[in-house]
């Protein structure tokens, strides 16, 4: 029941958003924090690219995408009742294809297959349970004089924590030349531009990670294999600032209405909950635009 009134909390509260769908080439750096006093905290750091290696007659465009996150988990050791060095830090390592075309009467296709690694090494150095295929078919629906768009498809990441696949549903529109807004699941926004290298962005986002646990870990004096399964929901506000011409300057400071961390057999049972509370949420990056991307180019 607990799990169930979580995922309905996620599931509300996510209809309100998307932004899937990368209009240029990039590389990246990123950095967030949901610090927890009572439990633990939780640090990321990420850096990617988003490559196009072909356009075709402007019609379609294949880029090679990778990224490579490090994720640690700061436990306060008196509030776990297990030592938690096996599983207090997770590489995340993925390599993949994202195709994007335009198709007749504005709309547009986007499909990614992205398999990633991603697991704490304790005793192990490689094995099987460390995979996890990735991957989204999205579509867009423009109506370029109403200045608004329609997307929807559907996703499966192992990093948002959760293990079945979800739907993809967003409304996009921009009201003029300094609000815009998307309105739809699982990310949300909505953009005030004040200038033409400066603008707010209220929004809220589901976020998580999935680690295998590449050897047994003790619990309760009884050793078990899983995963480590974080999920949070985020709102927030962001400010973005353009530099450079292809520069942009990203930070987000924000509150989780949901944070759950648990550890998971390879059935999705659930073997220890860590009972995270809600927390304050920290994010910085920065990110370089490479050459446009072929796809339905979207409102906001």
């Amino acid at each position: 029941m607990k799990k169930m009134r979580k995922l309905v909390i996620i599931l509300i509260l996510s209809s309100v958003g998307v932004g899937f769908a990368q209009e240029s080439g990039s590389i990246y750096l990123n950095s967030e924090f949901l610090p927890n006093s009572e439990v633990g905290t939780i640090k990321k750091n990420n850096v990617g690219f988003v490559i196009p290696l072909k356009n075709a007659v402007n019609k379609e465009s294949i880029s090679i995408i990778g990224d490579y996150q490090t994720t640690h988990f700061k436990f306060v050791d008196e509030d776990v009742p297990f030592e938690t060095e096996q599983i207090d830090n997770y590489q995340t390592m993925t390599l993949g294809l994202l195709y994007n075309r335009i198709l007749n009467d504005s709309w547009g296709f986007t499909f990614k297959l992205a398999p990633q690694l991603s697991s704490n090494y304790d005793e192990n150095e490689f094995e099987s349970n460390d995979i996890f295929i990735n991957g989204s078919v999205i579509f867009d629906k423009l109506n370029v004089e109403k200045q608004t768009m329609w997307t929807f498809g559907v996703e499966y990441d192992a990093q948002y924590g959760l293990n079945f696949p979800i739907p993809v549903i967003a409304y996009t529109k921009r009201l003029n030349d300094k609000w815009a807004y998307k309105v739809g699941f699982p990310d949300s926004r909505a953009k005030w531009t004040f200038s033409d290298n400066h603008n707010f962005e209220a929004f809220t986002t589901l976020k998580g990670l999935v680690g295998n646990i590449n050897d047994d870990v003790e619990i309760y004096k009884v050793d078990y294999t899983g995963t480590l399964n974080s999920t949070y929901f985020i709102g927030g506000l962001g400010y973005n600032l353009r530099f450079l011409k292809n520069f942009l300057l990203e930070s987000k400071v924000g509150f989780s209405a949901v944070n759950n961390l648990k550890v998971q057999s390879y059935d999705n049972d659930e073997i220890y909950d860590f009972d995270m509370k809600n927390s304050l949420y920290l994010n910085f990056g920065l990110k370089y635009n490479l050459k446009s991307l072929v796809k339905v180019k979207s409102p906001y």
